[in-house]
């Protein structure tokens, strides 16, 4: 294997890809000295970050890296909080809400052309099937899932009470590491959660609307990951 390698960079440097990456809505920062939180050998916790929680390595070669292997998602151990069915319009449904092998199917089939759509546009990166010396090594694992109603099937809702209206399709949350390809050494660690959730947005909740929903959630966090890994390989590439 080819050691992993780094490239000495300050933090005003880092500053602007940094914020790409992790969607911060100030100016992030990584914590230094001896106070700082660091996991797994040498990602530094960013604060200010709009994910929810965000680690980097900040010195990691990221010019090197041209392909990205996209790892399937993983939906093996998803938590999901049942909705609240107390109210008037989603009162007494039949069972609770779980992921069938369809759904995960179709939940992998969706990130995974989310990401290679955005990390591809305009010809940023390739997509690998494999790792190697000058591949990003992208695992993503859906962790909850908080529906907003029962589930949109026969054994979930009743043919008379088909029909819900909710404040939005519900969250999910994500979390995503990126990886050196050939070492496997990590770059970064980033969880997350979106919500459609908005107290002026009621609207049909079906299998329609919030596979959509799940669509964007992943194109978010798709063109996220893309817009930060260009930043960072130019940043890369100037020095």
């Amino acid at each position: 294997m080819t050691p992993f390698k780094y490239l000495p960079r300050t933090l005003t440097a880092v500053a602007l890809p940094l914020a790409l990456l992790v969607g911060c809505a100030e100016q992030p920062s990584i914590q230094t000295g001896e106070d700082a939180e660091v996991i797994m050998g040498g990602l530094a916790k960013v604060d200010n970050s709009r994910a929810d929680l965000a680690y980097i390595d900040p010195n990691a070669d990221y010019a090197r890296y041209t392909k990205v292997f996209i790892v399937p998602l993983d939906v093996d151990n998803v938590e999901i909080i049942q909705p609240d069915t107390s109210g008037s319009m989603v009162n007494r449904y039949n069972r609770e809400w779980e992921l069938t092998d369809s759904d995960k199917a179709k939940l992998q089939s969706s990130f995974q052309e989310s990401m290679a759509k955005a990390l591809t546009d305009g010809g940023a990166f390739e997509i690998a099937e494999q790792g190697g010396d000058d591949v990003i090594k992208l695992e993503a694992m859906i962790t909850q899932i908080a529906p907003s109603a029962p589930k949109d099937d026969q054994m979930s809702r009743t043919t008379a009470r088909s029909t819900v209206i909710t404040e939005g399709g519900g969250s999910m949350s994500l979390a995503i590491m990126l990886a050196d390809g050939d070492s496997g050494e990590p770059l970064a660690i980033i969880k997350d959660r979106r919500t459609s959730t908005n107290s002026t947005m009621w609207g049909i909740n079906n299998s329609v609307t919030n596979m959509a929903e799940v669509r964007r959630n992943f194109n978010s966090w798709a063109k996220q990951i893309h817009d930060g890994l260009l930043a960072m390989q130019a940043r890369g590439n100037s020095e």
